[in-house]
């Protein structure tokens, strides 16, 4: 049974919860995504299993799946251009904490570009993200940072 909840937005939990995905990027209106996850995830089918819905309704997106433990800045300035080359309008981290906060600092500096070097108070919000975490750990899905 799927359960909703509303945090800092709103967050669907349970089986079957990926499902609801669909509806809310369609209510947004985006386009196309940029998937933000790892090599691992990919290898061993947890972001095919998730992205199958997106391949039946005909939503597209590109893979960035060059994410590792401890990301870099290089990690992030290389999603934020893969971003830019895919022309996306919205985010899509699949994985753990590492992944969902490199997919956090694309999305805000891509609307921050001041931002980049960490110091410059952000003035607009992050581009949209939608977070499908695969581990129960430090909550980077739903924290404000």
């Amino acid at each position: 049974m799927t359960q909703r909840m509303i945090l800092n937005e709103t967050s669907y939990f349970g089986a079957g919860a990926i499902k609801h995905i669909v509806e809310e990027i369609t209510r947004g209106g985006f386009h196309k995504a940029l998937v933000v996850t790892d090599k691992d995830l990919v290898k061993y089918g947890v972001v095919s299993k998730e992205i199958t819905l997106f391949d039946q309704v005909g939503l597209p997106y590109e893979v960035y799946d060059d994410v590792v433990p401890n990301p870099t800045i290089r990690v992030v300035t290389a999603g934020i251009e893969r971003y830019k080359a895919a022309q996306a309008d919205y985010l899509i981290a699949i994985g753990g904490g590492s992944l969902h906060d490199t997919c956090k600092a694309i999305g805000i500096i891509i609307n921050n570009p001041e931002y980049a070097d960490g110091v410059a108070p952000t003035r607009r919000p992050s581009v949209p993200i939608f977070a499908i975490p695969t581990t129960a750990g430090t909550a980077a899905e739903v924290t404000i940072n």
